[in-house]
């Protein structure tokens, strides 16, 4: 009887972590990064995004991780503050635009070939709102990185902007 009523306890414990209700979420982002975004938020606290993105003529798979906090809990849970951070990988075949100096007439932009691959570190920090009738969400975001180009070149965009709308896929 002893076995019988640990294995009952054993499996409504593994039946209780596995009936965990996750939100997915898909959609697109616009943006200098523009690209395919996807989301699995878990407890309305912490959330893991995948985007396939597409910059200067390549395409970078983005990876992040996010802290979720309601803005105002007494008169709305629609609205959200999320920031988080993660990496992204992929390749780039445009251009840089580079900032020179001449004697003759100062300071000027130069384009500059980019091509190769591409590691980076990105932060990310945004607001969206749930839309309650509709299972949509939509959102602002800044995602400031830094990367690697072409193994020789490290560049920054700290002003990498977004805007998106991704349908809930709820359980």
């Amino acid at each position: 009887m002893k076995k019988v009523s640990i294995l009952v306890l054993l499996m409504a414990i593994g039946g209780s972590l596995f009936s965990q209700t996750f939100e997915r979420q898909l959609g697109m982002r616009l943006g200098t990064m523009s690209g395919i975004t996807g989301k699995v938020v878990m407890n309305k606290k912490t959330a893991i995004q995948g985007t396939l993105g597409f910059r200067k003529g390549g395409v970078q798979l983005y990876t992040l991780l996010e802290a979720y906090k309601v803005i105002d809990k007494a008169t709305n849970q629609n609205w959200y503050l999320y920031f988080g951070g993660g990496v992204h990988i992929g390749y780039i075949n445009g251009y840089n635009r580079v900032r020179r100096w001449s004697n003759s007439s100062g300071y000027y932009w130069e384009e500059e070939p980019a091509t190769g691959p591409v590691f980076g570190l990105d932060a990310v920090m945004g607001i969206e709102y749930n839309i309650p009738a509709v299972p949509l969400v939509v959102f602002f975001e800044f995602k400031p990185m830094v990367e690697l180009q072409s193994f020789s070149r490290v560049r920054t965009n700290f002003w990498d902007s977004g805007i998106g709308i991704v349908y809930r896929f709820n359980n």
